[in-house]
Protein backbone atom coordinates (compact mmCIF):
# COMPACT_ATOMS: atom_id res chain seq x y z
CA UNK A 1 0.00 0.00 0.00
CA UNK A 2 2.95 2.40 1.07
CA UNK A 3 4.44 1.61 -2.90
CA UNK A 4 1.45 2.14 -4.50
CA UNK A 5 0.48 6.04 -2.52
CA UNK A 6 4.48 6.31 -3.32
CA UNK A 7 3.92 5.74 -6.79
CA UNK A 8 0.90 8.11 -7.02
CA UNK A 9 2.63 11.03 -5.30
CA UNK A 10 5.72 10.93 -7.70
CA UNK A 11 3.38 10.91 -10.54
CA UNK A 12 0.89 14.13 -9.28
CA UNK A 13 4.45 15.74 -8.45
CA UNK A 14 5.79 15.02 -11.76
CA UNK A 15 2.65 16.17 -13.39
CA UNK A 16 2.50 19.39 -11.30
CA UNK A 17 6.10 20.22 -12.23
CA UNK A 18 4.94 19.28 -16.15
CA UNK A 19 2.26 21.40 -16.08
CA UNK A 20 4.51 24.46 -14.22
CA UNK A 21 7.41 23.85 -16.85
CA UNK A 22 4.84 24.18 -19.86
CA UNK A 23 3.06 27.75 -18.61
CA UNK A 24 6.72 29.01 -17.80
CA UNK A 25 7.66 28.25 -21.71
CA UNK A 26 4.53 29.83 -22.71
CA UNK A 27 5.05 32.61 -21.18
CA UNK A 28 8.74 32.76 -22.50
CA UNK A 29 7.45 32.59 -26.23
CA UNK A 30 4.63 35.37 -25.68
CA UNK A 31 7.70 37.63 -24.50
CA UNK A 32 10.02 37.01 -27.27
CA UNK A 33 7.26 37.84 -29.57
CA UNK A 34 6.99 40.48 -28.52
CA UNK A 35 10.67 41.32 -28.66
CA UNK A 36 10.25 40.04 -32.05
CA UNK A 37 7.65 42.63 -33.21
CA UNK A 38 9.38 45.28 -31.33
CA UNK A 39 12.60 44.15 -33.08
CA UNK A 40 10.39 43.89 -36.31
CA UNK A 41 9.11 47.14 -36.23
CA UNK A 42 12.62 48.97 -35.86
CA UNK A 43 13.73 47.49 -38.51
CA UNK A 44 11.17 48.54 -41.14
CA UNK A 45 11.95 51.84 -39.75
CA UNK A 46 15.79 51.10 -40.55
CA UNK A 47 14.66 50.55 -43.99
CA UNK A 48 12.48 52.95 -44.73
CA UNK A 49 14.94 55.23 -43.91
CA UNK A 50 17.40 53.37 -46.11
CA UNK A 51 15.60 53.89 -48.84
CA UNK A 52 15.40 57.58 -48.66
CA UNK A 53 19.05 58.00 -48.20
CA UNK A 54 19.40 55.91 -51.57
CA UNK A 55 17.30 58.79 -52.76
CA UNK A 56 19.26 61.30 -51.90
CA UNK A 57 22.39 59.11 -53.19
CA UNK A 58 21.00 58.95 -56.61
CA UNK A 59 20.58 62.48 -56.81
CA UNK A 60 23.98 63.08 -55.84
CA UNK A 61 25.70 60.09 -56.97
CA UNK A 62 25.95 61.78 -60.75
CA UNK A 63 25.34 60.07 -64.14
CA UNK A 64 24.58 56.32 -64.48
CA UNK A 65 25.65 54.28 -67.40
CA UNK A 66 25.01 51.12 -68.75
CA UNK A 67 25.42 48.69 -71.54
CA UNK A 68 24.06 45.24 -72.56
CA UNK A 69 23.72 43.11 -75.72
CA UNK A 70 22.90 39.88 -77.26
CA UNK A 71 24.68 37.69 -79.74
CA UNK A 72 22.68 34.85 -82.29
CA UNK A 73 24.43 32.74 -84.39
CA UNK A 74 23.87 29.57 -86.55
CA UNK A 75 25.63 27.52 -88.84
CA UNK A 76 24.11 24.62 -90.67
CA UNK A 77 26.06 22.05 -93.60
CA UNK A 78 24.43 19.31 -95.36
CA UNK A 79 26.21 16.92 -97.95
CA UNK A 80 24.60 14.54 -99.64
CA UNK A 81 21.65 14.02 -97.34
CA UNK A 82 18.93 13.28 -99.63
CA UNK A 83 15.78 13.91 -97.91
CA UNK A 84 16.98 17.86 -97.92
CA UNK A 85 15.33 20.02 -100.46
CA UNK A 86 19.18 20.87 -101.13
CA UNK A 87 21.11 18.16 -100.67
CA UNK A 88 24.43 19.68 -100.73
CA UNK A 89 24.27 23.05 -98.97
CA UNK A 90 25.90 25.51 -96.39
CA UNK A 91 24.21 28.11 -94.49
CA UNK A 92 25.35 30.49 -91.92
CA UNK A 93 23.19 33.82 -90.05
CA UNK A 94 24.47 36.07 -87.51
CA UNK A 95 23.41 38.69 -85.49
CA UNK A 96 23.78 41.49 -82.58
CA UNK A 97 21.86 43.88 -80.89
CA UNK A 98 23.71 46.28 -78.31
CA UNK A 99 21.93 48.79 -75.90
CA UNK A 100 23.16 51.76 -73.77
CA UNK A 101 21.82 54.46 -71.70
CA UNK A 102 23.61 56.81 -69.58
CA UNK A 103 21.17 58.99 -67.12
CA UNK A 104 21.85 61.76 -64.73
CA UNK A 105 18.90 62.63 -61.84
CA UNK A 106 19.12 65.98 -60.31
CA UNK A 107 17.05 67.35 -57.48
CA UNK A 108 15.62 70.00 -60.15
CA UNK A 109 15.80 68.10 -63.17
CA UNK A 110 16.84 65.01 -65.29
CA UNK A 111 18.68 63.98 -68.52
CA UNK A 112 18.05 60.25 -69.99
CA UNK A 113 20.12 59.32 -73.11
CA UNK A 114 19.67 56.32 -74.22
CA UNK A 115 20.70 54.02 -77.65
CA UNK A 116 20.55 51.12 -79.53
CA UNK A 117 21.74 49.27 -82.30
CA UNK A 118 20.67 45.53 -84.25
CA UNK A 119 22.42 43.93 -87.28
CA UNK A 120 22.05 40.88 -88.55
CA UNK A 121 23.74 38.83 -91.60
CA UNK A 122 22.94 35.41 -93.52
CA UNK A 123 24.26 33.20 -96.09
CA UNK A 124 23.07 30.58 -98.47
CA UNK A 125 24.82 28.29 -100.66
CA UNK A 126 23.73 25.98 -102.42
CA UNK A 127 26.71 24.14 -103.46
CA UNK A 128 25.18 22.44 -106.74
CA UNK A 129 24.69 25.94 -108.32
CA UNK A 130 28.21 27.30 -109.26
CA UNK A 131 26.58 30.47 -110.15
CA UNK A 132 24.93 30.93 -106.46
CA UNK A 133 25.86 33.87 -104.23
CA UNK A 134 27.34 32.75 -101.10
CA UNK A 135 28.12 36.00 -99.66
CA UNK A 136 27.04 37.26 -96.06
CA UNK A 137 23.92 39.82 -96.46
CA UNK A 138 22.77 42.14 -94.09
CA UNK A 139 18.87 40.93 -92.38
CA UNK A 140 18.74 43.33 -89.88
CA UNK A 141 19.90 46.98 -89.68
CA UNK A 142 18.36 48.92 -87.22
CA UNK A 143 19.80 52.57 -85.20
CA UNK A 144 17.93 54.20 -82.50
CA UNK A 145 18.63 57.25 -80.23
CA UNK A 146 16.73 59.30 -78.01
CA UNK A 147 17.70 62.23 -75.30
CA UNK A 148 15.31 63.38 -72.73
CA UNK A 149 15.75 66.05 -70.84
CA UNK A 150 13.17 67.46 -68.25
CA UNK A 151 12.88 70.42 -65.01
CA UNK A 152 10.77 69.08 -62.38
CA UNK A 153 7.33 70.86 -60.79
CA UNK A 154 7.19 67.77 -58.56
CA UNK A 155 7.56 64.17 -58.02
CA UNK A 156 5.89 62.74 -60.75
CA UNK A 157 5.19 66.00 -63.85
CA UNK A 158 8.35 67.99 -65.43
CA UNK A 159 8.41 70.27 -68.35
CA UNK A 160 10.61 68.17 -70.98
CA UNK A 161 12.23 68.65 -73.95
CA UNK A 162 12.92 65.47 -76.75
CA UNK A 163 15.20 64.86 -79.35
CA UNK A 164 14.93 61.25 -81.26
CA UNK A 165 16.30 59.80 -84.56
CA UNK A 166 15.53 56.73 -85.51
CA UNK A 167 17.36 55.61 -89.23
CA UNK A 168 19.69 52.40 -89.91
CA UNK A 169 23.82 51.92 -90.05
CA UNK A 170 24.50 51.53 -93.51
CA UNK A 171 21.47 53.34 -95.02
CA UNK A 172 21.62 56.45 -93.06
CA UNK A 173 18.55 58.60 -93.73
CA UNK A 174 17.18 56.38 -96.77
CA UNK A 175 14.90 56.11 -94.44
CA UNK A 176 15.27 58.29 -91.56
CA UNK A 177 13.31 60.00 -88.91
CA UNK A 178 14.38 63.09 -86.80
CA UNK A 179 12.08 63.99 -84.00
CA UNK A 180 12.22 67.35 -81.57
CA UNK A 181 9.58 68.60 -79.61
CA UNK A 182 8.68 69.63 -76.00
CA UNK A 183 6.02 69.15 -73.24
CA UNK A 184 5.33 66.96 -70.23
CA UNK A 185 6.75 64.29 -68.49
CA UNK A 186 4.83 61.83 -66.35
CA UNK A 187 6.46 59.31 -64.01
CA UNK A 188 3.45 57.80 -62.66
CA UNK A 189 4.64 54.80 -61.32
CA UNK A 190 7.92 53.30 -60.23
CA UNK A 191 9.99 52.41 -63.77
CA UNK A 192 7.63 54.27 -66.20
CA UNK A 193 8.23 56.85 -67.80
CA UNK A 194 5.52 58.63 -69.84
CA UNK A 195 6.55 61.66 -72.07
CA UNK A 196 3.83 63.98 -73.96
CA UNK A 197 4.97 66.51 -76.07
CA UNK A 198 2.23 68.34 -78.00
CA UNK A 199 4.35 70.69 -79.37
CA UNK A 200 6.87 68.22 -81.42
CA UNK A 201 8.48 68.47 -85.10
CA UNK A 202 8.54 65.34 -87.11
CA UNK A 203 11.57 65.18 -89.76
CA UNK A 204 10.75 62.42 -92.24
CA UNK A 205 14.24 61.82 -94.73
CA UNK A 206 14.17 59.41 -98.33
CA UNK A 207 16.07 58.87 -101.00
CA UNK A 208 13.52 56.21 -102.57
CA UNK A 209 12.31 57.62 -105.98
CA UNK A 210 8.67 59.02 -105.81
CA UNK A 211 8.97 59.96 -101.97
CA UNK A 212 9.93 63.01 -101.03
CA UNK A 213 11.65 64.32 -97.54
CA UNK A 214 9.28 66.00 -95.73
CA UNK A 215 8.31 67.87 -92.31
CA UNK A 216 5.63 68.28 -90.27
CA UNK A 217 4.01 69.27 -86.88
CA UNK A 218 2.39 67.16 -84.68
CA UNK A 219 2.60 65.51 -81.27
CA UNK A 220 4.71 62.75 -80.20
CA UNK A 221 4.16 60.38 -77.38
CA UNK A 222 6.77 58.48 -75.78
CA UNK A 223 6.66 55.46 -73.19
CA UNK A 224 9.39 53.62 -71.58
CA UNK A 225 9.52 50.67 -68.93
CA UNK A 226 11.59 48.52 -67.04
CA UNK A 227 11.28 45.71 -64.79
CA UNK A 228 13.86 43.36 -63.31
CA UNK A 229 12.22 40.19 -61.61
CA UNK A 230 13.65 37.39 -59.49
CA UNK A 231 15.99 34.78 -60.96
CA UNK A 232 17.82 37.35 -62.74
CA UNK A 233 15.39 37.99 -65.59
CA UNK A 234 14.86 41.70 -66.75
CA UNK A 235 12.79 43.31 -69.38
CA UNK A 236 12.75 47.03 -71.26
CA UNK A 237 10.11 48.03 -73.36
CA UNK A 238 9.64 51.40 -75.76
CA UNK A 239 6.55 52.38 -77.24
CA UNK A 240 6.64 55.45 -79.46
CA UNK A 241 4.88 57.43 -81.74
CA UNK A 242 3.56 60.46 -83.56
CA UNK A 243 0.44 61.95 -84.96
CA UNK A 244 0.21 64.32 -87.02
CA UNK A 245 -1.93 67.54 -87.07
CA UNK A 246 -2.11 67.92 -91.04
CA UNK A 247 -2.87 65.32 -93.70
CA UNK A 248 -0.19 64.54 -96.33
CA UNK A 249 0.29 65.85 -99.86
CA UNK A 250 -1.47 64.57 -102.75
CA UNK A 251 0.55 61.49 -104.26
CA UNK A 252 3.06 61.50 -100.41
CA UNK A 253 2.80 58.93 -97.97
CA UNK A 254 1.14 60.01 -94.35
CA UNK A 255 3.76 60.51 -91.34
CA UNK A 256 1.91 58.67 -89.00
CA UNK A 257 4.22 56.13 -87.22
CA UNK A 258 4.82 53.87 -83.99
CA UNK A 259 7.34 51.71 -82.83
CA UNK A 260 7.45 49.29 -80.49
CA UNK A 261 10.57 47.97 -78.87
CA UNK A 262 10.81 44.99 -76.35
CA UNK A 263 14.05 43.22 -74.74
CA UNK A 264 14.29 40.05 -72.39
CA UNK A 265 17.29 39.51 -70.87
CA UNK A 266 17.74 36.13 -68.27
CA UNK A 267 21.14 36.34 -66.41
CA UNK A 268 22.51 32.82 -66.11
CA UNK A 269 26.26 33.94 -64.83
CA UNK A 270 28.01 36.81 -64.04
CA UNK A 271 26.49 38.70 -66.79
CA UNK A 272 26.30 36.36 -69.37
CA UNK A 273 22.95 34.94 -70.43
CA UNK A 274 19.89 34.52 -72.83
CA UNK A 275 18.63 37.76 -74.20
CA UNK A 276 15.63 38.23 -76.62
CA UNK A 277 14.38 41.02 -78.70
CA UNK A 278 11.55 42.19 -80.53
CA UNK A 279 10.44 45.14 -82.68
CA UNK A 280 6.79 45.99 -84.48
CA UNK A 281 7.18 49.37 -86.12
CA UNK A 282 4.38 50.56 -88.54
CA UNK A 283 5.63 53.71 -90.48
CA UNK A 284 3.39 54.64 -94.07
CA UNK A 285 6.30 56.65 -94.98
CA UNK A 286 8.85 54.07 -95.12
CA UNK A 287 6.47 51.56 -96.68
CA UNK A 288 4.21 54.04 -98.79
CA UNK A 289 3.40 51.51 -102.02
CA UNK A 290 1.92 49.09 -99.20
CA UNK A 291 0.07 51.10 -97.19
CA UNK A 292 -0.35 50.26 -93.37
CA UNK A 293 2.21 47.20 -93.71
CA UNK A 294 3.81 45.85 -90.15
CA UNK A 295 7.40 45.77 -89.71
CA UNK A 296 9.26 43.22 -87.24
CA UNK A 297 12.33 42.34 -86.05
CA UNK A 298 13.39 40.06 -83.28
CA UNK A 299 17.19 38.69 -82.45
CA UNK A 300 17.34 35.90 -80.31
CA UNK A 301 20.94 34.62 -78.22
CA UNK A 302 23.55 35.14 -75.89
CA UNK A 303 23.38 38.23 -73.73
CA UNK A 304 26.12 40.02 -72.17
CA UNK A 305 25.84 43.13 -69.66
CA UNK A 306 28.66 45.08 -69.06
Amino acid sequence: MKKVFLATSLCLFAWTIGAQTLDELKTMKAEKEKMAAAKQAEADAIKGEIADLDSKITVLSGWKTGVFGAVGFNFNQSNNWQTNAIKNSTSASFSGSLSAFANRQAEKYFWNNSGNFNLGYLKFDDEDVETDDAKFRRSTDVLRFASLYGYKLNKWVAISALGEYSSSLFNINNPGILDLGAGATLTPVTNLVVVVHPLNYHFAFSDAVGVESVAQLGAKVRADYTRKFKGGISWSSTLTTFLPYSGSEAGQPGLFEYTWLNTVAFNVWKGIGVGFTYGLRQADFETWTKKGVTQSYSTLGLSYAF
